[in-house]
């Protein structure tokens, strides 16, 4: 028999002498790997996942990567072998021996009759490196992790059955078939709809969801075509929620570091899902049996390692759908998130540690303070011509990960970096989706419909999904698929859609006419959704308003361990109530997303924005001001009189004149004081700004004032004042007919305004009074705004409605507001009242 010898890569192309350690086989009497063996270590051989496919990536290749690492700080040799070079794997200083090698059994075998290992790892190169494992085994080589015997009863179907029975764990109904008649009559005994898939692939390779007869016979034709020696499964088709578990077993303990929940329902292949961790929607009930089932499944597969299993829920029941004793493609990923180093103390047990010796004990793993999400990537850019609907076959060639303090603010983290445009402001143009579901989704668009209705936005459907929604009582424009005016493809074309939704059972007819759909949506830069659950998803996160703005920056290599609990105070000035946190140590560090949270009226605490008093060098104190939508403001006069309270009542102060440091400078404030307690505060805004540059606003001049403006092609006279903040004053007759919910976004969103702009629509009532409604930007209309209140004041008085140096009552929802405007300063008074306190999980 001819055996391989290896000769070693020339890195300096003969310059001088390469001592980088690369081999190449060939067949020669010399062989320059022999050489380089130290006979007097122990040598391992890590077995790489060979060229990056889809169901194959990157994800395997950090697994192979980390576990080199460990073994070398072990004192091992380690020899890799993969054949390629774009993988870090293949970097010079990984592994003290690399050799590019298809990974077959006859290339293994020959780098191991030079190397002469003490054994083989094979369970971080994916599939196919764990292919390998019963003809390495039955070489006489090593297998280090799960036996070559453990894999074998995972992945035949009687085997595994069997182990299954003896636990009283469930199973999808199953058979395993060889033929064309077989399949057909295992489907007709399970009942439509069936899974189909070949066993021992990677990725869900060639599997599809049957739903007839006529769909087996096609099916089974193709893959036998291919000449599988492997039996075909055939399961039943099952909708639930798939988990998935990664597990680490030293044999007697073990450890569960993450449960994965998948927001797409089973039928949707694990590579293509979003994963949510920790799982969002599984009672504690359900987890302790999850644990149990996975603790007593790796110990019976006899698990030295790393094993994923994955379930699905349905009605309530607990299905085992798979176990893959290997690493999965969410190592990284639950890694990262968990802060548990996976790969390293699966590697450890491997060659002979105890999780017990790793400080670690068996059971579930301590559930971090954040939620992440894994999002998967897809290149249909370049693949415009592949049916890219989701299913059981994997056709996503990446992911990305987003991690935040609740859900929606980590999908919007993923879903961004996975190339979703989510920026939804008042004034977008492209405001419609395009709905067209198949007949067993109709039940369910309806729910996505409202949501989608009530978010503003414009729906447009194919014949059938509209006649679904419309029973709602929602607006809907019909659309024909192909060929006519109001077709699918010309609505497209009209660059008025945002994003589409379809979903079809995959009939040729359907795939050819959705293909069509989707290569037109990439040219127009349109998402094309495949799935409901997404779907729903992705307007969870438009309805939750965060933004790239307003998300924390999280440092993955510093994560908190736990929650925070944060003391708050609710108080108000003229109806603007604002939440207060004392954050004299620094420990809020993103304020935008916490106001996203705790503003809501409904889900939160409920208030117009949150305010952070802060220690200054300047002033007796800080404020900041942050608005319901996360946006930071420079100054607010009913909040800056509130923190005036906050600091004289809970003794931090002990004196009536005070200064505040705002984003628009340093305010003085006179407290009032009754019964050892402030209920007034006058507040000394400093000069009113009037020159357009400034303020901003777009508009040439010393000043804006009574001056004519366009806003969505409606004519105003407007008067423009910052004082602290920007405003637009526009005086009018009767300012409760204005329609502020309409109007005051077309205002804030102007491009006359290049940091947006608060509106004030405004009645003279007499030359001391003003009656006032306000929108402000980024909280929309409040009861009362005390910068408003200042700027309308002074826009009255530079328009001869008013005085200067005299006290003006401006009459609000919340209340009133006393303001005096001189050439020297606004002076704004008004109450400061406390509401409640208490405490907020941040």
């Amino acid at each position: 028999r001819l055996f391989p010898s290896y000769k070693m890569v020339d890195t300096c192309a003969a310059e001088f002498m390469a001592e980088t350690p690369y081999f190449y086989s060939c067949y020669d009497s010399y062989c320059e790997a022999a050489s380089t063996v130290n006979l007097q270590k122990d040598r391992i051989i890590v077995l790489g996942s060979g060229p990056i496919r889809i169901g194959q990536g990157i994800e395997f290749d950090y697994s192979c990567v980390h576990c080199a690492e460990t073994l070398r700080e072990l004192r091992y040799e380690v020899i890799i072998i993969n054949n390629n070079p774009e993988t870090v794997s293949t970097d010079f200083d990984i592994s003290d021996r690399l050799y590019f090698e298809p990974l077959t059994e006859e290339d293994v075998l020959g780098v191991i009759r030079t190397e002469k290992p003490v054994g083989v790892v094979v369970a971080f190169g994916g599939q196919t490196a764990i292919k390998l494992a019963k003809p390495l085994e039955k070489a006489g080589i090593r297998i280090f992790g799960t036996s070559a015997e453990g894999i074998d009863i995972a992945e035949d179907r009687e085997r595994f059955d069997d182990l299954l029975s003896r636990f009283g764990i469930k199973r999808p109904v199953g058979h395993s078939v060889l033929t064309t008649e077989e399949a057909v009559d295992a489907a007709e005994d399970i009942g439509y709809p069936v899974l189909l898939r070949p066993s021992y692939v990677i990725g869900g390779q060639n599997m599809t969801i049957a739903y007839t007869r006529e769909d087996v016979v096609r099916y089974m034709h193709i893959i036998l075509l291919q000449g599988i020696t492997n039996p075909v499964l055939v399961d039943k088709y099952m909708s639930g929620t798939e988990l998935e578990v990664d597990v680490i077993s030293d044999g007697e303990e073990v450890l569960i570091p993450g449960i994965m929940e998948h927001i797409e329902r089973a039928g949707v292949h694990s590579g293509d899902s979003i994963a949510i961790y920790p799982p969002v929607s599984i009672n504690d009930k359900m987890l302790t049996h999850i644990t149990d089932c996975s603790i007593k499944l790796a110990k019976a597969l006899g698990t030295k390692g790393l094993v994923n299993i994955q379930y699905l829920i349905s009605h309530n029941e607990l299905y085992v759908i798979e176990v893959n004793p290997r690493a999965s493609r969410t190592v990284p990923y639950i890694s990262k998130v968990t802060g548990v180093p996976m790969v390293e103390i699966a590697t450890k047990v491997m060659v002979g540690h105890m999780l017990s010796e790793l400080g670690y004990t068996g059971g579930l793993y301590k559930i971090p303070p954040y939620m992440a999400v894994k999002v998967p990537v897809f290149s249909f850019e370049k693949l415009s011509d592949v049916n890219s609907a989701l299913g059981p076959e994997m056709k996503s060639t990446g992911e990305v990960l987003g991690i935040g303090r609740t859900l929606n603010e980590a999908l919007f983290k993923g879903l961004v970096s996975a190339g979703f445009d989510l920026d939804f402001s008042a004034r977008e143009e492209r405001k419609g989706v395009i709905l067209s579901v198949s007949d067993k989704d109709k039940f369910e668009i309806v729910g996505l419909a409202k949501k989608l209705d009530d978010l503003g936005m414009r729906i447009y459907a194919t014949k059938g999904t509209a006649s679904a929604i419309s029973s709602l009582g929602i607006d809907v424009t019909v659309l024909n698929k192909f060929g006519e005016d109001n077709s699918i493809i010309k609505t497209l074309e009209s660059g008025s859609i945002r994003f589409v939704v379809i979903t079809g059972r995959g009939e040729r007819d359907s795939v050819r006419d959705y293909i069509e759909i989707h290569r037109k949506c990439i040219l127009q830069s349109v998402a094309c959704l495949t799935s409901l659950d997404t779907a729903n998803a992705l307007a969870d996160i438009i309805a939750s308003r965060f933004n790239i703005r307003n998300t924390e920056l999280v440092d993955i290599n510093n994560l908190r361990t736990e929650k925070s609990h944060l003391n708050f105070v609710k108080m108000q000035g003229t109806g603007n109530d604002y939440i207060y946190f004392e954050n004299f140590g620094g420990e809020i560090t993103c304020p935008e997303s916490l106001s996203i949270t705790v503003c809501d009226r409904n889900y939160g605490i409920g208030g117009d924005g949150i305010v952070l008093i802060e220690k200054s060098d300047a002033a007796d104190a800080k404020m900041r001001i942050f608005n319901k939508d996360g946006s930071e403001g420079k100054m607010a006069g009913n909040s800056i009189r509130c923190v005036g309270k906050y600091l004289y009542d809970n003794k931090h102060v002990d004196k009536e004149n005070l200064t505040i440091e705002t984003a628009s400078g340093i305010k003085k404030l006179k407290l009032y004081i009754f019964g050892g307690q402030v209920r007034f505060v006058s507040v000394d805004m400093g000069k009113a700004e009037l020159d357009p540059k400034k303020i901003p606003v777009m508009l040439e001049g010393e000043s804006v004032i009574d001056r004519e403006a366009d806003i969505e092609g409606k004519t105003y006279r407007i008067t423009c004042v910052s004082v602290g903040n920007p405003h637009c004053v526009v005086f009018c007759d009767r300012v409760d007919a204005v329609v502020l919910p309409k109007v005051g976004p077309q205002f804030e969103k102007n491009p006359l305004f290049p940091e947006r702009i608060n509106t004030e629509f405004v009645r003279v009532v007499n030359k001391s009074t003003l009656k006032m409604r306000v929108w402000e930007r980024g909280n929309g209309e409040t009861f009362a705004c005390g910068t408003g209140a200042c700027a309308a004041v002074v826009a009255a008085v530079e328009n001869g409605y008013c005085k200067k140096n005299e006290d003006i009552t401006v009459k609000l929802k919340g209340g009133d507001l006393i303001v005096n405007y001189s050439d020297e300063a606004v002076t704004l008074t008004g109450n400061a009242d406390f509401i409640c306190e208490g405490r907020t999980v941040y």
